[in-house]
């Protein structure tokens, strides 16, 4: 397999948004990022469940979700039960693509990367997220602590480079905040925060481009978490500001997020210089940050996940990749696989992403092997028995307390201990929901269950979860029965109300259903989830103008919706529109790449249209995915009845006819 690229650089903006970043584009505030636009592909990156930073950096560095890569949180229990300690690198059981490239004779820098430390022995350098973490009570202030580098020659020179508070002077802080005199600093934080933001984020750039400088390398990894850091600290007061915020506020920092992105661009700028001309450069983001009206807490810590938006950003230039032109159904799971087949390396058939191979500039096939994990070589990696220095882990464990990450650990270290692998294992169990895996996260939920019999809320939670497993899985009367169990707030919730739609659904009482579904509709008539599950009930009843009703109240909410796309797609089906049909399917697997029923309803929609080749492909990816099979199956039949005899008859045995 052909190597396209020579180098690869990797930058990672931890909740990036589109939504932020073109009106910027337009206003010639982010011509770096805008040139890299023009100059290569982008598009949106859809996240995955849970939306949280430890699990989707570390399945992008992977091409694997979290069940596979082993992290599933900010913190773990230690080995011993005798507390908690944060996820690190040896809390990953796979190896990231910097360990894969490692084995091949290529060296990698990394930088930042979210749970990387201790640093690994790779082939390379490796300056870990430690590296920004403020010393502990009485250590120097100038120095790093063990293993923050590979290799360990690199510890003087970066500490060197590690900016301080003293760095930071009152011209930082005003480029952000102009009115920063009217704040009383001893009464107020915010600027000390905004302060200790600036710090980490100058000490990651720094770090990045001295190594790109001085040390040998075919990849980069080089992560900033500032974007979602600033977000959470002053989205709030971005304009029109939250409800709730004072009007003096929102004047004083209304142009810190702006500012933000702005700095973004700048230290994008740097890198690029002393990339060069001739590395490859991807920049991506794990998930979005609302900026609008789905902002609704002042607080932007207050339930951290909710600020999350679905799509991220993704751009990608340089030898490999096509110029001006956007990329489609892109996901964060298809970063590892794709700097692979740039490469010229094979891709894991154990990876859940796909190479983006629409993008490169040339036709690609890339190969396959089985697990990179069973491929022997010096990777690496640490062993399972690496030890951590408890000092270090206790400082590190502070470090994401102050950031919001997580609680402080109750002085109960068993209940500490206790609420960390509840967090862990529901974290899990959403993953595999998330992926369709129902058989796996099942028995998780359930589990959940008795280990919350004490707490009345959380077990309802994991109670309705497992019942959502059942009601996908066919088990309605188990579903049922779960349901019957519950009381309070939980019981009368949208989510399990929506069951009940189903239930009564498959209990084939259209009207009940119907009935519900408008209930539960009245309850959250902005909700752009439920309007799409009362949509899809709707088109299950064959009601088509309420449907297009439903899905189009849910797009005016939502541009980017491909549940409702999807939708509007069917009830054209259902009218023969077809360029409407094809128009919409389009546009939701150009959201999600995987989404069989977009798939199926666009090979429908092309057949319709007389375009017979383009018909093929998406019955073909429908298989695929294994979707609706047999109709697929049935579907290539008919298509190659014409061109190709027998395997139009193959199509029809294996449907069954």
């Amino acid at each position: 397999m052909k190597r396209l690229a020579e180098k690869v650089l990797l930058i990672g903006w931890d909740a990036a948004d589109w939504l932020m970043i073109r009106p910027l584009i337009d206003q010639g505030l982010m011509p770096t990022l805008a040139s890299l636009i023009e100059d290569g592909v982008s598009g949106n990156l859809a996240t995955i469940r849970p939306i949280l930073s430890p699990m989707l950096w570390n399945s992008i560095a992977t091409g694997k979700r979290a069940d596979k890569h082993g992290i599933c949180g900010f913190a773990e229990p230690l080995p011993d039960g005798s507390g908690i300690r944060p996820v690190t690198s040896t809390s990953r059981k796979t190896k990231a693509i910097w360990n894969i490239l490692s084995q091949n004779g290529l060296n990698s820098n990394v930088v930042g990367w979210f749970a990387s430390h201790p640093a690994e022995p790779i082939r390379g350098a490796v300056v870990s997220d430690y590296y920004v973490h403020p010393p502990a009570p009485g250590q120097d202030p100038d120095a790093l602590p063990p293993d923050v580098c590979h290799p360990e020659r690199l510890i003087e020179p970066m500490a060197k480079l590690r900016v301080k508070p003293r760095d930071i002077d009152a011209q930082a802080i005003l480029s952000f905040v102009t009115r920063a005199a009217e704040i009383d600093g001893a009464k107020d934080d915010r600027l000390r925060k905004l302060a200790t933001l600036l710090m980490r984020t100058s000490s990651i750039q720094a770090a990045a481009c001295a190594l790109m400088a001085k040390e040998p390398w075919d990849f980069m990894a080089v992560y900033y978490d500032a974007i979602d850091q600033f977000g959470h600290h002053f989205m709030p007061y971005h304009p029109p500001a939250v409800e709730g915020i004072s009007e003096l506020d929102a004047e004083i920092f209304k142009d810190v997020m702006v500012n933000c992105y702005r700095f973004h661009d700048m230290m994008l700028e740097s890198l690029l210089n002393n990339a060069g001309e001739d590395a490859t450069v991807i920049l991506v983001s794990d998930h979005g940050f609302h900026s609008g009206s789905e902002r609704t807490d002042t607080d932007g810590f207050k339930d951290p996940t909710s600020w999350h938006r679905p799509f991220g950003v993704v751009c990608a230039k340089g030898p490999g990749f096509k110029k001006n032109d956007s990329l489609y159904g892109a996901c964060l799971l298809d970063v590892t696989p794709t700097i692979l087949s740039l490469f010229g390396l094979p891709v894991g058939e154990d990876m859940d992403g796909r190479p983006w191979l629409e993008a490169f500039d040339e036709e690609t096939r890339p190969e396959r092997v089985k697990s990179w994990d069973l491929v022997d070589g010096e990777c690496g990696m640490h062993s399972e028995d690496r030890r951590e220095d408890p000092v270090e882990a206790a400082e590190a464990l502070r470090h994401l307390v102050d950031l919001g990450y997580i609680e402080p650990p109750s002085e109960d270290v068993q209940q500490t201990v206790q609420n960390t692998t509840i967090d862990l294992k529901t974290n899990l169990a959403l993953a595999l929901s998330d992926s369709n895996r129902l058989e796996q996260s099942l028995p998780i939920w359930q589990e959940l269950v008795e280990l919350c019999a004490d707490d009345p809320a959380k077990k309802d939670l994991y109670l309705a979860h497992s019942a959502c497993c059942h009601l996908q899985l066919d088990h309605a009367a188990e579903c049922a029965s779960i349901l019957d169990q519950l009381n309070g707030e939980m019981g009368q919730s949208p989510f399990v109300q929506l069951m009940r739609v189903r239930l009564a659904e498959k209990n084939r009482q259209p009207d009940e259903a119907l009935r519900l579904a408008r209930e539960v509709l009245d309850q959250c008539p902005d909700d752009t989830g439920i309007l799409n599950r009362v949509g899809q009930l709707l088109l299950d009843s064959e009601s088509w103008d309420d449907a297009e009703s439903v899905f189009r109240r849910s797009l005016s909410l939502l541009e980017e919706n491909p549940m409702a796309h999807d939708g509007l797609a069917a009830v054209h089906l259902e009218r023969d529109s077809f360029g409407d049909a094809i128009e919409h399917s389009l546009l939701a697997v150009g959201l999600i790449h995987y989404f069989p029923s977009a798939h199926y309803h666009l090979g429908v929609a092309l057949h319709g249209d007389g375009r017979e080749e383009q018909a093929i492909a998406a019955f073909e990816t429908c298989l695929a995915m294994r979707y609706r099979l047999k109709d697929a199956h049935y579907r290539l039949a008919v298509l190659y009845r014409s061109r190709d005899p027998l395997r139009a008859n193959r199509h029809q045995e294996l449907a069954g006819l």
